[in-house]
């Protein structure tokens, strides 16, 4: 009787959320450029699964945020030692948003850690691309050591980005809303040939997506839209600590922003689920037509 109560309430809600989000489309102003969401992030965790239906939403390209977390390998690898259980990776590459595979290379969970021995992830990293064998070579290297003006040392990560084959992409962020010259900061590190995610911090809380739109612009006039691509935080802060996935009217509003970007999410396994995926795609079919 309870679960039966409990499928009702959960019903109405979602009859309620639908409604509600039909009036919210209605009421926006139409976009002839609708951000183009292409790829989706997983951080790797023993407790969760790559699996969901976010091509539905675009998705065509999977980053799997670490080859190499903590000394070991998310794949198969020759003389790096692995984590148990492996994810099927034969399952995985046959999904229609992982058709295309930005690698995740060496790192660690602990920020400050992986900082600190970025020069010996690089290393790692470039075992691990000799001795991983995917089925299917990935379009692309991401290199997950963070980067943030608050880190003096920063440019032994652009020392050690020279050393990684490309394409190759890095990621950023900033814990002010507006942090200022950070194009200039960017520029004093980047080496020329590598590519960035650039975090909106709207699920940190940090800033509205309105002030990441701006800091996204001004990054890409000074190194070009093809080389920065914003990554949407699809989650936010909880009372208690820790966060929750993002309800899909929040992501509705990050989307709305970013008209005319590509855009990745972070990420997908953890905080996306298919009954979210479903109201967003709802929401991208009505703007278009």
């Amino acid at each position: 009787m309870i679960r039966k109560k409990a499928l009702k309430v959960a019903l109405y809600l979602s009859i309620i959320a639908t409604i509600l989000l039909l009036s919210v489309v209605w009421a926006m102003p139409r976009s002839p450029s609708p951000a183009k969401v292409v790829g989706i992030f997983w951080q790797p965790t023993l407790g969760t699964k790559p699996s969901g239906n976010w091509d539905l939403l675009g998705v065509n390209t999977f980053v799997p945020q670490f080859g190499v977390a903590d000394g070991k390998a998310w794949l198969k690898t020759t003389k790096i030692p692995q984590w148990e259980p492996l994810p099927n990776w034969s399952t995985i590459q046959k999904q229609a948003w992982s058709k295309n595979l930005i690698l995740g290379l060496s790192g660690q969970y602990d920020e400050q850690q992986a900082r600190a021995h970025v020069a010996d992830h690089g290393k790692i990293s470039l075992q691990f691309i000799q001795e991983q064998s995917l089925t299917r070579k990935p379009i692309a290297y991401y290199f997950p050591v963070e980067a943030d003006p608050s880190w003096l040392g920063v440019n032994v990560l652009g020392k050690t980005l020279e050393k990684l084959p490309k394409p190759l992409w890095v990621s950023i962020y900033s814990v002010k809303a507006e942090p200022y010259a950070y194009d200039s900061w960017l520029a004093s590190w980047l080496p020329s040939q590598t590519q960035v995610f650039f975090q909106d911090g709207v699920g940190t809380g940090v800033r509205s997506p309105t002030q990441a739109r701006k800091i996204l612009e001004n990054l890409q006039q000074k190194f070009g839209k093809d080389r920065i691509v914003i990554v949407l935080e699809a989650f936010r802060p909880k009372s208690g600590g820790g966060f929750r996935a993002a309800y899909p009217w929040e992501i509705i509003q990050q989307l709305n922003t970013y008209q005319n970007q590509k855009v990745f999410i972070f990420d997908g396994p953890h905080y996306l689920n298919r009954p979210t995926v479903y109201v967003i795609a709802l929401w991208q079919k009505l703007r278009t037509q």
